[in-house]
């Protein structure tokens, strides 16, 4: 069943986006503030974000621009009474997909959700890289026919690793994939690093491997 975050703090648009969201047959979740989204989105898998832009704490713009610099792809759609240009563009440039003026029709509303719900399908589909298959919206990883217990941030890492297929992945791109701010996290890239390759060797040996590339950054390899 696909997971829908409703980003509002109205509780009457809320509920009636709840009820008839689950009468699509979608399971929602809803937040109220700015870090109350931020925090569900960093914890919970969603397959879309259906979102505010007036938050009582922040900006639901600032909100958008910040879960695509986390290298968060999931479909989010504005919903707002704003109807200058100014914001709707503001609102695309942030990364928003689309924008939906309040007041909005329900069945054209389902009509758009039920279109994003699809798009995602194949980002969040099992990836496999030799003996290595990750479920990205279970959050399960099985090496060698054997399940590996990850914390978060290891298992970003390995996702964006395994997504690459061998190819180079950059230091800056898992600080700025991963990280709210790059400079405060640096130096526990290393340690998620550390316990991500003891965790694969107990398993694998050394037969699957995360290299670093100097000068470069890092790649997920199996050696023959």
């Amino acid at each position: 069943m696909s997971k829908i975050l409703i980003i509002e703090d109205d509780p009457q648009i809320t509920k009636i986006l709840k009820l008839n969201l689950k009468l699509s047959g979608y399971e929602t979740e809803n937040a109220t503030t700015f870090q109350e989204a931020w925090s569900k989105i960093n914890s919970e898998h969603f397959d879309l974000l259906l979102m505010d832009i007036g938050l009582p704490d922040g900006s639901g713009l600032d909100l958008c621009q910040k879960v695509r610099e986390a290298g968060n792809e999931v479909p989010i759609v504005f919903l707002s009474a704003r109807t200058d240009e100014a914001t709707v563009v503001k609102g695309i440039k942030n990364g928003a997909d689309d924008y939906l003026r309040k007041p909005f029709g329900l069945e054209e509303l389902k009509v758009r959700v039920s279109k994003f719900v699809k798009r995602i399908a194949p980002h969040m589909q099992t990836i496999k890289f030799g003996e290595l298959s990750i479920d990205p919206a279970k959050r399960v990883v099985t090496l060698m026919g054997e399940m590996i217990s990850l914390g978060r941030k290891e298992l970003d890492i390995l996702m964006l690793l395994a997504r690459r297929s061998g190819d180079i992945v950059t230091r800056e791109n898992i600080l700025s994939t991963l990280y709210d701010n790059a400079d405060l996290y640096d130096r526990t890239v290393d340690s998620h690093m550390s316990h991500l390759r003891r965790k694969i060797r107990d398993i694998a040996g050394q037969s699957l491997q995360i290299s670093s590339v100097y000068g470069l950054g890092y790649r997920l390899e199996w050696k023959t």
